[in-house]
C-alpha cells in the first residue's frame, strides 16, 4: 500500500484535524449549569473518550438514567453553548494540519465525513478558513446514517475510484471496512485500531507519504 496512488482523501474531524475538547468542555459545563443538571464538572479528557460517537450517543452515555426528553433538551443547550464558545475562541488545529491540507490539496481531491452535526462542521471552516480546499463533506447530522454510510455517500456521489480515509478511531476504522475504502490511522487523536492499516504519528508525516510517490528520487 505505501506506493499506492489515492485519487481523494476523505478526512475524520475531530481527532484528525483539530481538537475541541477544551471548549466542548468549558461549553457544556456552562451549559449544564444554565438548565440546573448537577454532575461533575465535564474534563477534555472526558469529551476526547466520546469523540466519533453521534452527539445523541455521547448524551446517553453521560447520563444513562435521564429521561430521553431531559438528555434532548441537555444536548441542544450544550450544543448551541459549543457553537457559541468555539465561535469565540476558537478550537486547536492540529499541528501540520493547515499547511498539510494545502499541499495535498494540489495533489488530491479532499473530503470531510463526520458523525458531527453540520453546524459543528460549518463552525469548523469558519474557524479554520478551510472550506474552499474540501469538494464535498457529510456528517451525521445530515443524513442520520452511520459513517460508513456516509463515507459510502461521498465515494458514489463524487465518483472516486481509490479513495482512502482518514481517522483516529477503531470507529473510523470499522467504517473505513463497511464503506470498502481503505484506512490511514493517525495516532496522536483520540484513539487506537487494532486492525492492521498504515498508522502515522503525526499530520506532517501523513503528509509526506502521501506526497511521496510525486516526488523525485
Amino acid at each position: 500500500m505505501g506506493n499506492t496512488v489515492f485519487d481523494s482523501l476523505i478526512f475524520d474531524l475531530d481527532g484528525t484535524l483539530w481538537d475541541s475538547t477544551t471548549a466542548c468542555a468549558d461549553a457544556w459545563n456552562t451549559a449544564l449549569k444554565k438548565i440546573e443538571i448537577e454532575r461533575e464538572p465535564l474534563t477534555p479528557e472526558d469529551i476526547g473518550k466520546m469523540m466519533g460517537l453521534p452527539i445523541a450517543k455521547i448524551f446517553e452515555k453521560f447520563f444513562p438514567q435521564m429521561s430521553e426528553e431531559r438528555r434532548t433538551q441537555a444536548s441542544k443547550e450544550c450544543f448551541k453553548e459549543q457553537l457559541e464558545t468555539i465561535r469565540q475562541k476558537g478550537a486547536i488545529l492540529y499541528p501540520g494540519v493547515q499547511k498539510g491540507l494545502f499541499q495535498l490539496s494540489e495533489r488530491y481531491e479532499l473530503f470531510i465525513v463526520s458523525n458531527c452535526q453540520q453546524p459543528y462542521l460549518d463552525t469548523f471552516f469558519h474557524h479554520s478558513g478551510l472550506k474552499p480546499l474540501f469538494r464535498d463533506t457529510e456528517c451525521h447530522g445530515n443524513t442520520l446514517c452511520p459513517k460508513g454510510e456516509n463515507i459510502k455517500r461521498v465515494v458514489e456521489r463524487n465518483s472516486l475510484q481509490k479513495p482512502v480515509y482518514i481517522g483516529d478511531t477503531a470507529g473510523d476504522h470499522e467504517s473505513a471496512i463497511v464503506a470498502g475504502v481503505p484506512y490511514f490511522h493517525v495516532n496522536y487523536g483520540f484513539g487506537v485500531t487494532s486492525k492492521p492499516c498504515m498508522k502515522f504519528e503525526n499530520f506532517s508525516e501523513l503528509v509526506r507519504h502521501l506526497l511521496e510517490p510525486w516526488q523525485l528520487s
